[in-house]
């Protein structure tokens, strides 16, 4: 998934924990959660766009920090102040498991091997592969889904 959708999961979670760490948990867990669905974004790889697999990933990954940050100016503002600390912890729990991948794609770490093997297991329970147009169809109504979540409540 996009971490746009990654962090309007958290932050749908997030908003009904009374605890900002339970909400930051509960939003890595959803991270993990979501991985599992088929979701279409690996294709990215495949874009014709963009000459080198860095620069297609470079270029999907400021798309889509774009997208997240005016969600979530959105959602800041759509929403009371005794929610935004869970919001804000939830979503950056959700995130947090790309970035501790993304950590270990740029630096190699061994001390991040096994969590990248743990992550990537989570893409494969359900084999099935979408295109990017499949898994568009699946982001776009789920994040759509999980926005009114956190403004209507």
């Amino acid at each position: 998934m996009y971490l746009t959708v990654h962090a309007a999961a958290g932050a749908a979670v997030g908003q009904f924990m009374p605890n900002v760490w339970a909400a930051f948990a509960a939003g890595f867990v959803s991270h993990f959660i979501l991985d599992m669905i088929p979701h279409g974004d690996e294709n990215i790889q495949h874009w014709k766009f963009f000459r080198t697999k860095l620069r297609r990933t470079i270029a999907a990954a400021l798309i889509d920090f774009a997208v997240l940050l005016a969600t979530f100016c959105y959602w800041l503002t759509t929403n009371t102040v005794e929610q935004i600390p869970g919001i804000m912890y939830g979503a950056a729990g959700s995130i947090l498991p790309d970035a501790l991948w993304g950590l270990h794609e740029l630096t190699g770490s061994p001390l991040l091997k096994w969590y990248r093997a743990l992550h990537s297991a989570t893409h494969r329970v359900i084999a099935k592969k979408l295109t990017i147009l499949q898994g568009f169809a699946i982001q776009i109504p789920l994040l759509l889904a999980l926005t009114y979540i956190i403004v209507a409540y």
